[in-house]
């Protein structure tokens, strides 16, 4: 959701406060007359300082990073516990310590705004709560930033707990989890995942499956079929992993079995393969180039 969406679904959730509907009936026939025009603003005058900080988040990603940055520190001088706000900051950030730190700092107040009851009532469901989305992605910057410092362990940590807040994984964190658990040869976790996520079939998922097999298993006929299962799925990603060319960004999208998605996945897991002691060769073995 880009945030010119996110900021119209927030005006809609402060429109919808202000109401009182007495069945779903009401609501429904409320929500299908604003579908008919414009969703309106609230004047500022109107927001508490907390909404006057989301809004100044959401003004700063249309500015220039500097004029965007300023934007966001207005924002905190309102309200020193917008997670917005430490969540574009980690984003913008150029230096991956200060990046990190802001990342930490919106999971820490997130940890606070959102525990407790509120956690009891809401755990499986974070990302479906649209206050809580910031801190959600706050917590994937965190994970992302945590890794690229080489402390692996911390990141997966992060990483589960967002799948235990919310299992659906809107965010396709599972894609890096369960690669990075095999980096570190976690495989009973791996496995975890694997059953959780049983109807996955994607490049990450089938990939990491056939490489998993070859770890434990050695070249036999679990891994070879598992992945042939993964080269049928994407013809691209073999070349790729063996190659000596790096990705050097990542797509803005993909789809299944083309070639973003296959850059997609060689981007974070080339490295990881050719760490691996014979399975680039295994590799070479199953694809027609």
């Amino acid at each position: 959701m880009n945030k010119d969406h996110e900021k119209l679904m927030t005006d809609l959730q402060r429109i919808l406060a202000t109401q009182d509907f007495k069945s779903e009936e009401e609501l429904n026939a409320f929500l299908n007359k604003l579908m008919e025009q414009e969703i309106p603003s609230f004047p500022t005058e109107a927001l508490s300082f907390e909404e006057q900080a989301q809004d100044l988040v959401y003004e700063a990603y249309n500015l220039p990073p500097v004029k965007g940055k300023q934007k966001v520190i207005q924002a905190l001088e309102l309200d020193c516990d917008c997670i917005a706000a430490y969540e574009y900051l980690g984003l913008k950030d150029p230096i991956i310590e200060m990046s990190i730190a802001y990342f930490n700092m919106g999971v820490t107040i997130g940890r606070e705004i959102f525990g407790g009851e509120f956690l009891e009532e809401y755990k499986g469901m974070f990302w479906g709560i649209h206050e809580t989305r910031p801190f959600m992605r706050c917590m994937q910057g965190y994970a992302s930033s945590l890794y690229s410092l080489g402390k692996v362990e911390e990141s997966i940590a992060i990483m589960e707990e967002m799948i235990e807040l919310n299992p659906n994984d809107n965010q396709g964190i599972r894609d890096l989890l369960m690669l990075y658990l095999l980096e570190i040869g976690e495989h009973e976790k791996f496995e975890t995942y694997v059953t959780m996520f049983k109807d996955e079939q994607s490049a990450f998922y089938l990939f990491n499956k056939a490489l998993s097999a070859f770890i434990n298993k050695g070249e036999g006929m679990d891994a070879n079929r598992k992945l042939s299962l993964a080269i049928k799925h994407n013809k691209f990603v073999a070349p790729k992993i063996v190659s000596a060319k790096e990705i050097k960004n990542l797509p803005d999208s993909h789809g299944f079995g083309d070639e973003n998605e296959a850059d997609y996945y060689v981007f974070f897991a080339q490295d990881i393969w050719q760490d691996i002691e014979g399975a680039i060769d295994w590799l070479k073995k199953h694809y027609v180039k």
